[in-house]
């Protein structure tokens, strides 16, 4: 829960993985449909997917408070 007056960033940063994974699903889709070949267009889905995942949890990790010694 963000503190009072701050925005969410947590929330904010789900909505924009959310945005990319529709953007990447868009171009995957896009992709087959133009004859790209289907198992590279999943390949190249699948890695830009993993690539978005590992940014949205580094992201969620870096509004984390830090422990406390």
């Amino acid at each position: 829960m963000p503190a009072a007056g701050l925005p969410d960033e947590a929330g904010i940063i789900a909505a924009a993985y959310a945005t990319r994974v529709t953007e990447l699903f868009r171009a995957f889709a896009e992709a087959v449909a133009a004859g790209e070949p289907e198992r590279e267009a999943v390949v190249k889905f699948r890695r830009s997917l993993l690539s978005a995942r590992r940014v949205y949890v580094s992201a969620i990790e870096a509004t984390k408070e830090p422990d406390s010694p």
